[in-house]
């Protein structure tokens, strides 16, 4: 599990989670996993949506958070 610090537009600082499912598969070779979904949630368990790369939405509240502080 991934750990990310984000910031809200007013600099506030929020601690979030990234978990990554595995895909569990069988061949004839053998049994396997691919990597899956990842989620994000903030500390308290708020589910978070992804915009891109850096930028994550509350799909509750609708505000942003960012990888990086604003004016960084």
């Amino acid at each position: 599990m991934e750990t990310l610090w984000l910031y809200a537009e007013d600099g506030t600082r929020h601690r979030a989670f990234v978990h990554q499912e595995r895909i569990e598969f069988a061949t004839f070779e053998g049994t396997g996993s691919i990597p899956g979904l990842k989620t994000v949630m903030l500390e308290n368990g708020m589910p978070l949506n992804y915009v891109d790369d850096n930028t994550f939405k509350n799909p509750i509240t609708h505000e942003l958070l960012f990888r990086t502080p604003k004016g960084k």
